[in-house]
C-alpha cells in the first residue's frame, strides 16, 4: 500500500466556497477511481477551528502505485491545476492502516502529522513502531482512520488520521472533510 498526500495553502482573500467546491469535486473524482482504499478531501479555513491558514487537502491510501498514477496523471489533478495550483504530492509507504469502516463515512475532521525521523532503530522496529501507534490511535471511540507510514528517501514518518468531531488535541494539522471516499470491498 502507498499513502499519497497534498496540501496546497491557498490565499486569505481567496473565495474558501471556491475552494470547498473543489474539493468536493476532487472527491467525486476519487469515488470514481479504481484501486483507492481509503480518501479525503478536506480544507482548513484561517481563524476557524484553530487553523491559522487557508489550505485544501487530499489524503488517500491506494492499493497500488499504478491506480494511484491513473488518478494523479487524470483530469482532476488538472482541474485543481487551473483553478489553485499544482498540488506538490508527497507519496508514503504504508506501515500500518487501521480502518472502523463503520466509522468512516461520518468523519468530520482529518489530521496529518509529517515529522522527521529522530531514532536509528532498523526499519522493522520502525514499522512494528507504527503499528502499534496506530492501534493504539483506533481504539479512541471518534477515530475512524488510523494510517502510519514512512517515506525512505527523507526518512520522515507520516500520521494520517480521520475522526467524528474535532480531536482535543493533535500535533499535526487538523482539516475540516469536505467528502470522505470509502470504497465497497472488493
Amino acid at each position: 500500500m502507498i499513502a499519497m498526500t497534498w496540501v496546497i495553502d491557498v490565499p486569505l482573500a481567496m473565495d474558501m466556497n471556491a475552494v470547498r467546491n473543489t474539493a468536493a469535486s476532487t472527491g467525486e473524482a476519487l469515488s470514481q477511481t479504481a484501486g483507492l482504499l481509503a480518501g479525503v478531501t478536506a480544507v482548513s479555513t484561517a481563524g476557524f477551528d484553530e487553523a491559522t491558514r487557508n489550505s485544501i487537502a487530499m489524503l488517500t491510501i491506494w492499493a497500488n502505485t499504478s491506480r494511484m498514477a491513473e488518478f494523479l496523471w487524470g483530469d482532476a489533478t488538472a482541474r485543481i491545476e487551473q483553478h489553485l495550483a499544482r498540488p506538490s504530492a508527497r507519496m508514503w509507504t504504508v506501515g500500518s492502516i487501521q480502518l472502523e469502516r463503520p466509522r468512516f463515512p461520518a468523519i468530520t475532521h482529518v489530521g496529518l502529522w509529517v515529522r522527521p525521523r529522530m531514532s536509528w532503530e532498523p526499519i522493522g522496529a520502525v514499522v512494528e513502531m507504527q503499528r502499534q501507534a496506530a492501534a493504539k490511535s483506533l481504539a479512541g471511540r471518534s477515530t475512524a482512520l488510523a494510517c502510519r507510514g514512512l517515506d525512505p528517501n527523507t526518512w520522515e514518518d507520516v500520521s494520517i488520521d480521520a475522526w467524528q468531531g474535532r480531536p482535543r488535541r493533535y500535533d499535526g494539522q487538523v482539516f475540516n472533510v469536505v467528502r470522505a471516499v470509502l470504497p465497497e470491498r472488493p
